[in-house]
């Protein structure tokens, strides 16, 4: 039996390591492409699609805007998304906070490349500022690649007068340098079953188009993060941003921002269905909590 044992180990591990076509994992994540809630969600929230432009929006209790508004930015590598996590997310947040939330279906690549995905989410939110939306304070949130055109955006809107500037960012497992280029990406690398550091400078590739992958308005890490809100970052130990969301933490407060960071167990990016546990338990009451403070400021 130790041998036969020995065969499937060995065997598993070789199987691991099979690179695997970024068509069929770019196909696998478009077809985990969530773009309508889930029935968990749809039977917890008054749910209404919006075309804002040509930016496809939903709206979960767009009734208590007045509240304060969470706009969201989904994950899945600028190829796919939103996911089930991102709805379950949402959905989590606005129910704590007796809030609205909105999800920006922002348009992917390859149809669709840079910029995009960063033009959708200003002209949807320029047009809900123009109509008077805004007007009560707004969250901007995002998980992976959601979430580095989170910090896009937020640095973006300290240039202008139009849009009210966010009270909050909130940034899980962030893609923050479409490079890969820092250097502590590659120990997690090696644990990586997917190949997922090959699917991302593909994405990125497919993404960016001809524009340099170091560009600030794709890889926010290069930018100047002076005046950003108030943050809270988040990622997993064994994801390939680790490294790169820790130097985020330090440029932020070297630039006088509020800012936290959790770090937990596992993995946290590039989620298709939400986690669960007591890492993401305290993670989601210190997310909660921020967003409690900055949106209901009188409370």
């Amino acid at each position: 039996m130790g041998r036969i044992r020995d065969a499937v180990v060995t065997g598993a591990r070789a199987v691991r390591r099979i690179p695997i076509p970024s068509t069929v994992t770019h196909q696998a994540l478009r077809e985990a492409r969530s773009p309508q809630p889930p029935s968990h969600v749809l039977k917890a929230h008054a749910v209404e699609p919006e075309m804002i432009g040509r930016t496809r929006t939903v709206w979960l209790d767009g009734h208590r805007a007045e509240n304060g508004i969470i706009v969201h930015l989904h994950g899945g590598a600028y190829v796919s998304g939103p996911f089930t996590s991102d709805w379950s997310w949402l959905s989590r947040q606005i129910d704590a906070l007796g809030c609205a939330g909105l999800m920006v279906d922002y348009r992917n690549a390859p149809d669709h490349q840079h910029p995009v995905g960063r033009d959708d989410v200003e002209a949807a939110l320029g047009a809900l500022a123009a109509d008077g939306r805004l007007r009560a304070p707004w969250a901007l949130t995002g998980q992976h690649s959601g979430g580095g055109l989170a910090f896009v955006v937020a640095r973006r809107l300290r240039e202008q007068q139009q849009i009210p500037a966010p009270a909050a960012l909130i940034a899980m497992s962030p893609w923050l340098d479409l490079e890969l280029a820092n250097a502590g990406i590659t120990e997690t690398d090696q644990a990586d079953p997917v190949h997922e550091r090959r699917l991302l400078r593909d994405a990125a590739r497919r993404y960016a188009g001809r524009t340099p992958l170091d560009d600030p308005d794709l890889s926010p890490l290069n930018a100047s993060l002076e005046g950003m809100p108030p943050v809270h970052l988040s990622v997993g130990m064994r994801d390939l941003f680790l490294s790169e969301v820790r130097v985020a933490k330090l440029q932020l407060e070297e630039n006088g921002a509020e800012v936290d960071l959790r770090e937990i167990s596992g993995r946290l990016g590039l989620q298709l269905i939400p986690r669960r546990g007591e890492d993401i338990e305290r993670l989601h009451r210190e997310q909660a909590e921020l967003l409690t403070r900055t949106l209901r400021p009188t409370d």
